[in-house]
């Protein structure tokens, strides 16, 4: 009849209860929103069963086999379990500590900061290399070669792969020191001719998560990349006043200035009345001549919001209430086509 230690039975009562708690452990262990925690708990309770497994396996069926490779491969294991779980709690607490609340639409949500990510980091390349010389010695490399061998060909490993991680978390402490990309501001995102609205969802080691407001999906992007583009971070507006936004128009030179002034006079009176609460009400909006092209006189209306998130619905709704007015004042906002003819009439006498 084969025998179960104390100490295995201690293992075993312990994974048993982490396997049952592991939803609460990495929910209190990840203080913000996060679609990895279900991922999470399901890696830590297949490494609980496994561990029982290998503890089962080791004293009822390999029971007078000592130093095998089950026992070691258990111990690893157990190690590799119980270090990431001191990185989990050391997370926890760097980013509780040093980290910054912001409030969403789903709660407050804890997000990193350049010193949380780069405590975390610095905490994360310690404990992986006390992870790795116990897992060396553990392997039986006791050896000053053999244990530099091991170590020499990580080191190698990690030379050959620097280019593919090493300017991405550089690049992600870049952005996140100087504080002008953080998560939750909305950023004007243009690449090749193209502009995109997009919400700084998180910032992780290599890479960002945004949020496409206009189409509702979500991007990634590489941190180095992301530092590349011409970025506009419309949340970070220096005015008081708040973003001063501008809606720009095509009206014909048959209409004099005046009548244009007078048009737009309503339409603040309009949008302050229907919509009062998208943007600042209280600042009075400002139209200029924004040039004087070939066809037509473009006209620009300035106005100043707070409600960033909403910036593309509240264009949209001003967009709208302006071309009903021009309708029902019978101005035009269509660009016409105008041709001039200049004919020089030689007269013989």
């Amino acid at each position: 009849m084969p025998e179960i230690s104390a100490l295995e039975w201690l293992l075993i009562a312990i994974n048993i209860g982490l396997f049952v708690f592991a939803g609460e452990i990495v929910e209190k262990l990840t203080p913000k929103v996060d679609e990895q925690q279900g991922k999470q708990v399901h890696l830590f309770r297949v490494i609980n069963v496994v561990i029982i497994g290998l503890i089962l396996y080791k004293a009822i069926v390999t029971p007078t086999i000592e130093g095998n490779w089950l026992s070691k491969t258990l111990t690893i294991l157990l190690i590799t379990y119980v270090f990431f779980m001191v990185f989990k709690v050391y997370s926890y607490f760097m980013h509780s500590r040093y980290g910054k609340q912001w409030e969403t639409d789903s709660g407050t949500r804890l997000s990193e900061t350049y010193n949380s990510r780069g405590l975390v980091v610095f905490g994360g390349v310690f404990l992986f290399i006390i992870w790795l010389i116990s897992c060396i010695q553990l392997l039986g490399f006791e050896s000053l070669l053999q244990a530099g061998g091991v170590l020499g060909f990580v080191g190698v490993m990690l030379a050959l792969t620097q280019a593919a991680w090493a300017p991405d978390i550089i690049s992600g402490l870049i952005i996140l020191n100087s504080k002008m990309v953080e998560e939750g501001d909305i950023l004007q995102i243009t690449q090749d001719g193209k502009q995109v609205y997009a919400n700084v969802y998180k910032t992780k080691m290599l890479h960002t998560e945004l949020l496409d407001i206009s189409n509702n999906h979500r991007m990634m992007i590489k941190n180095s990349q992301l530092r590349a583009l011409f970025l506009q971070n419309l949340s970070k507006f220096a005015s008081a006043k708040g973003l001063r936004e501008k809606l720009t128009f095509n009206i014909s030179y048959d209409v004099p200035p005046k009548m244009v002034r007078s048009f737009f006079a309503q339409v603040e009176v309009l949008l302050q009345e229907e919509y009062g609460e998208q943007y600042e009400s209280q600042h009075p909006i400002e139209v200029v001549i924004d040039d004087t092209g070939d066809h037509a006189v473009k006209w620009t209306m300035f106005f100043y919001t707070k409600e960033i998130k909403q910036i593309l619905k509240t264009r949209q709704l001003f967009r709208e209430e302006i071309l009903n007015l021009s309708i029902a004042e019978g101005i035009s906002l269509a660009t016409p086509l105008t041709h001039i003819l200049n004919q020089a009439i030689d007269e013989k006498g």
